[in-house]
């Protein structure tokens, strides 16, 4: 219950990205500040970071795919991967 006042707090101060990330250190940052920030859909207990980050692939790479996917599916497909 708190994690997820947690994140909803913190979804006020991150914006919803436009366009997928790339992979550059500016994005990764952003992208984990916005996946902390929303939930899961299969779990809305955990957040969509620690669903890519805890999924047993810690590489950067790995982990902006992970939250690009869950981005491109946010958006209805309108964010073109």
């Amino acid at each position: 219950m708190m994690k997820r006042l947690f994140m909803k707090i913190r979804s006020f101060f991150v914006n919803d990205p436009v366009e997928p990330y790339t992979w550059t250190v500016e994005d990764f940052e952003a992208a984990k500040k916005w996946a902390k920030s929303q939930p899961d859909p299969e779990n809305k207990n955990q957040s969509i970071w620690d669903k890519a980050y805890q999924s047993g692939w810690n590489e950067s790479a790995y982990i902006l795919a992970e939250i690009n996917k869950h981005l491109k599916n946010k958006t209805n497909s309108n964010i073109t991967i």
